[in-house]
């Protein structure tokens, strides 16, 4: 992804009181949505249905300019909703019980400041009734081709109530200078609690996971070992739990084609 250079940015990173970018901690609590009125679901399901989707900030395949060799940065509010509209039908259409999203919008210049978890749980018929949210880029500016203000995460909406939602932070990138990394991703794995069993002896968790997808170090091994720790722990526990992510993993020996700017 790529992001402008000038020495304006570093001289308001060192003078500002107030940090454009949110920093977080290594393990927080995430951000807990809920439903004003909750749909009646069916108590302890027998068996459970999982959904995971990178949805890309709602625009699908539209051109950007960070990721897919494109020029355009803003998307109007019609891109936004029209693209929600077609990502809730096929939701819709397969009715998981627990939808683990990527790259989700919540206050974002680039997607009309749409909350686009607010809106996909407002508009879905199947009753995803809550939601827990980690954001992996909060900013209150980004100084790149009038990109402006971010919040994008990871998301997991849940038919069943969440408790114990906790966003852990994972390994920066080491291969960018300090100035870009102050500006970039904190990608993180979200973990919630979701009260779907009838057997209460056990808890069950779900997590969803963001790997990085430009670093030429070995972030990316990073961030999926740490992910595989946090699962091993919670098996070692005796308790249940589902996972799913975009891990942006190639085949070895694959051809990788991005933009040289995409970094």
């Amino acid at each position: 992804m790529k992001f402008i250079s000038f020495v304006s940015c570093c001289l308001l990173f060192i003078t500002c009181n107030s940090p454009f970018v949110n920093t977080f901690e290594e393990i927080e609590s995430a951000v807990i949505y809920s439903k004003d009125d909750i749909s009646a679901v069916p108590a302890y399901p027998d068996s459970i249905k999982v959904m995971t989707w990178n949805i890309r900030f709602g625009v699908a395949r539209a051109p950007w300019f960070g990721d897919s060799c494109g020029d355009r940065v803003l998307m109007t509010s019609n891109d936004i909703e029209t693209g929600l509209s077609d990502i809730i039908n096929f939701i819709d259409t397969h009715d998981p019980d627990i939808l683990l999203i990527q790259e989700i919008d919540v206050d974002s210049k680039r997607s009309a400041y749409i909350n686009q978890l607010n809106w996909i749980m407002d508009n879905s018929s199947i009753g995803l009734n809550y939601a827990a949210y980690a954001s992996m880029w909060e900013a209150d500016y980004i100084p790149s081709d009038g990109l402006g203000k971010v919040n994008a995460g990871n998301a997991i909406l849940s038919k069943y109530p969440l408790s114990q939602a906790e966003r852990v932070q994972l390994p920066l990138r080491e291969d960018q200078p300090a100035y870009e990394q102050y500006f970039y991703l904190r990608r993180n794995y979200l973990r919630a609690k979701v009260d779907i069993l009838s057997d209460k002896s056990k808890p069950f968790y779900a997590l969803v996971v963001h790997a990085t997808a430009f670093a030429t170090d070995d972030t990316k091994q990073k961030h999926i070992t740490t992910f595989k720790m946090a699962l091993d722990s919670i098996d070692n526990s005796n308790a249940y739990f589902v996972a799913g992510g975009d891990f942006n993993a190639v085949p070895s020996g694959a051809n990788i084609d991005y933009c040289e700017y995409d970094r």
